[in-house]
């Protein structure tokens, strides 16, 4: 009898102990009223290798040897795709735990797309991404045309735009400052990248960043900024310590490098009428795939200069990103736009950049929910969230509308 009481007071305990721990966890209210039925994912790609061509040749940068990357120039690296499916694999376990996907869940026809540039790294980076993703399956990766060939979707240039273009994107630019400030900004990593070079520091006196009927800096300066990105690459497949030469730079220096070799990028997400040109298609695709029902996971892969274009044509609130040293669009960089639906229907809009950190990158981590990728609230100016974080699907919908139509019209294409 004895031993009973005490069984039974030891069962009590354990009730009410349990009791107070159930009471303790707060319930998760935003997922008694939201589910998530829906992901876009705008990638650029994984770390590639320099860009190395009879006219941008590295060697006549500095005497020291560069690394070698062990895939043809441009190229996605055995580590860029690693990482990707690292990305894909995590990406795979967040929807699942979110409820997109049943357990075992194997792809019908139309509820996933993948589809990239027609360039080895965009499609090798959403190769690798599906390969984490949907492990086993045999994903196929739609682009255009062959292999190398550029798809206007991801980089329709500027052309066929009305005089009034040009003239928008000069009085933009001026707006920021003009060449004199943009050049002004990055003249840290211009002397960084003098001391890791070993070369004459470069002289900006001559040099211009502008945009008028398309983005023109001066070619002297583009040396440099090839210098400056295939700096950018070592560090992620060398580490910090070994990337600069025998140079030690500090995390704040690295980032000054890469904001030399990002000065194109800078203007393609800050001068609206541009961003706006050089994001019309993808913003077109993007709205398709929201429209589209069935869909329920999409992937393009592209480049750093649509995630920049994209950013400023839908008016994403500038931020700092933490943990890379890539400020404007960092290598694996992801827009993802999921679509929640609340109890009645109606869907809201959670917007956010993923990537991987940069000393992730430099150490190959696998991306897990330990150790994860970075992950950013993109707000858009002018429209408030509510309380979950989350825009209505109009507001939304509305803001790719307007950036599609406004540069529509500087082609007098009218909608």
């Amino acid at each position: 009898m004895k031993l009973r009481r005490i069984l039974a007071f030891l069962a009590a305990v354990l009730c009410l102990t349990y009791a107070q721990l159930a009471q303790a966890v707060p319930q998760d209210s935003f997922h008694e009223k939201y589910r998530l039925v829906q992901v876009i994912v705008l990638s650029r790609h994984n770390i590639r290798a320099p860009f190395n061509g009879p006219d941008s040749s590295l060697s006549k940068t500095t005497d020291h040897a560069w690394h070698d990357f062990g895939v043809a120039a441009g190229e996605l690296t055995p580590r860029g795709a690693q990482m990707e499916e690292y990305m894909g694999r995590y990406f795979r376990q967040y929807v699942d735990q979110e409820g997109l996907f049943a357990a075992e869940y194997l792809p019908e026809k139309n509820d996933i797309r993948f589809a990239a540039n027609g360039f080895q790294r965009t499609i090798a980076t959403a190769q690798n991404f599906a390969k984490g993703f949907l492990p086993g399956l045999d994903v196929g990766v739609d682009y255009r045309g062959d292999v190398g060939d550029a798809d206007p979707t991801f980089l329709p240039g500027t052309a066929g735009h009305k005089e009034a273009f040009a003239a928008a994107n000069r009085a933009e630019v001026e707006a920021l400052g003009g060449s004199s400030k943009l050049l002004q900004d990055i003249v840290p990593g211009i002397k960084l990248a003098a001391k890791v070079l070993d070369r004459p520091e470069t002289d900006t006196a001559e040099v211009t960043a502008a945009v008028d009927d398309e983005l023109r800096i001066s070619e002297s300066f583009r040396p440099l900024m090839k210098a400056c990105d295939a700096l950018t690459l070592q560090y992620y497949e060398l580490g910090a310590d070994n990337a600069a030469f025998g140079h030690k730079l500090s995390f704040k220096e690295w980032q000054e490098i890469a904001a030399v070799k990002d000065l194109g990028i800078h203007l393609c997400r800050n001068v609206p009428t541009l961003s706006r040109a050089l994001s019309r298609p993808l913003l077109s695709v993007i709205q398709e795939e929201l429209n589209t029902r069935q869909r329920r996971f999409t992937f393009l892969c592209g480049h750093d200069i649509n995630i920049a274009s994209v950013m400023g044509a839908m008016e994403v609130k500038n931020t700092s990103l933490p943990e890379t040293i890539e400020q404007e669009s960092p290598i694996g960089c992801k827009i993802v736009v999921e679509e929640w639906e609340d109890r009645t229907g109606e869907s809201f809009i959670n917007l956010k950049l993923i990537y991987p950190k940069s000393d992730q990158l430099a150490k190959a981590e696998p991306l897990t929910a330990v150790n994860p990728p970075e992950a950013v609230p993109l707000h858009l100016q002018n429209i408030r969230a509510n309380e979950d974080g989350l825009i209505t699907m109009q507001d939304f919908q509305q803001r790719l509308t307007d950036a599609i139509v406004s540069d529509a019209e500087l082609m007098g294409i009218h909608y």
